[in-house]
Order: C-alpha cells, then structure tokens, then sequence
C-alpha cells in the first residue's frame, strides 16, 4: 500500500509486527516482542519509497496476462512509477495459491537495452532484455501473498 498513490496511514507499532491495537486516548499498551524479519521488511521497503519516482513521478497500473492453461495471472496485481531515468515496478501476489503472469509495462524506452531489474524486497537481481520486456512482458512466479518491488537500470 505504500507504493500507491495517495495518503499513507500507518498504525503505532506496525514496523514492528505489534497485532494489539488500542484506541487513540489509551495512553498505554502492553510491552510486545520486536517481529525482526518484519523490522527489516519496513526498512528495505521505506528506503526504497523515498526516491523522486515515488514522490513526483508518473504512476501507472500494468497489465498482466497468463496462458490458455494457467489463468493464476488473476492473482497478480502490478502498478509501476517512472520519474526521469528511473523505473519502479510492484508486483503482488495476492491469493493464498503460487501465481504466475506475465506483467506488460508501458515504458516504449526499455527497448533495445538490457535491464538489471534489483528487487529490493528481497535483494535478488535479475538481467533482461528490455524488447522483451516491453513487447513480451515480464514473466513473474510469486509464492502465496509475495511482492516484488524491481528497480530498473539500464546496463
């Protein structure tokens, strides 16, 4: 939700995994243990949020599709954001079951170039030809409720 236009609204205590909310005029709430992979989550994510794409660039909400015999293209949800040279993509996949797609970006520059694409969710690269990319579209395959946040560099 944070990569999303608009408002952000976050609760005290949600970088840290705390599941006990209480209501404003309660003064005082119950000591809970640090969620550390949570922690660390909400850093990757926060860091990545704060360049210029996010803040002043354009959003766009990014087609997926699937094969004739796998339509778990459904579960997929992807926006991206461009500002400049720099590229975001957000994919999500938010069913309970794996979930592939291929996801259609509308960036016409991508062509003719190769593409590092740095996920910084999960600190895993990838190297792809931008034409296919672009023309293609960009086969994702996503464990139950998994994201990937790519950022884009031309190579």
């Amino acid at each position: 939700m944070l990569t999303l236009t608009g408002a952000k609204l976050l609760h005290e205590g949600q970088f840290e995994g705390a599941t006990t909310r209480l209501p404003i005029f309660l003064g005082r709430r119950p000591v809970a243990s640090v969620d550390c992979d949570l922690s660390a989550f909400y850093a990757r994510l926060l860091t990545a949020i704060q360049g210029d794409a996010f803040k002043n660039g354009e959003w766009r909400l990014c087609e997926t599709s699937g094969w004739s015999d796998n339509q778990s293209c459904r579960n997929i949800l992807s926006w991206c954001w461009a500002k400049g040279e720099a590229r975001c993509l957000i994919v999500i996949n938010f069913s309970e079951t794996a979930s592939q797609a291929l996801v259609h970006v509308p960036w016409d520059e991508l062509r003719g170039k190769e593409w590092r694409l740095d996920d910084v969710l999960s600190e895993d690269c990838y190297d792809r030809n931008g034409s296919e990319i672009r023309d293609v579209g960009l086969h994702v395959d996503l464990w139950p409720w998994k994201s990937s946040l790519f950022e884009l560099r031309a190579r």
